[in-house]
């Protein structure tokens, strides 16, 4: 993952406006896997407005909700081979689960 993007997850208001916009987490996975950039950052952008709320909810701090919602997607960019070929809601399940548990265990 390039070391900009990562550096851009954690942080509010990221955008970006691409066709990939309206395309579906699955076809998006498939792409992040093949190391698209565009697709990465549209999952991020997606998921990003469901897991910071949570992630905030449970740090209570902006910041350490921010270190938790990038640490949640480098987590997940590691593990897309196993995201391939499931339902966004499933995946996005999953996503949730790890905020809870980087909150729980410190975010270490």
């Amino acid at each position: 993952m390039p070391s900009e993007l990562l550096n851009e997850i954690g942080k509010s208001g990221v955008t970006s406006r691409s066709s990939r916009d309206s395309a579906g987490d699955e076809e998006l996975l498939a792409a992040a896997k093949r190391r698209d950039e565009v697709a990465l950052e549209t999952l991020v952008k997606r998921h990003r407005q469901t897991i910071f709320p949570l992630a905030l909810r449970y740090a209570g701090v902006r910041e350490d909700a921010e270190d938790i919602v990038q640490q949640t997607f480098q987590k997940a960019f590691v593990h897309l081979q196993e995201f391939e070929g499931r339902p966004s809601a499933e995946v996005s399940d999953e996503i949730k689960s790890d905020v809870r548990k980087l909150h729980t265990s410190g975010f270490e």
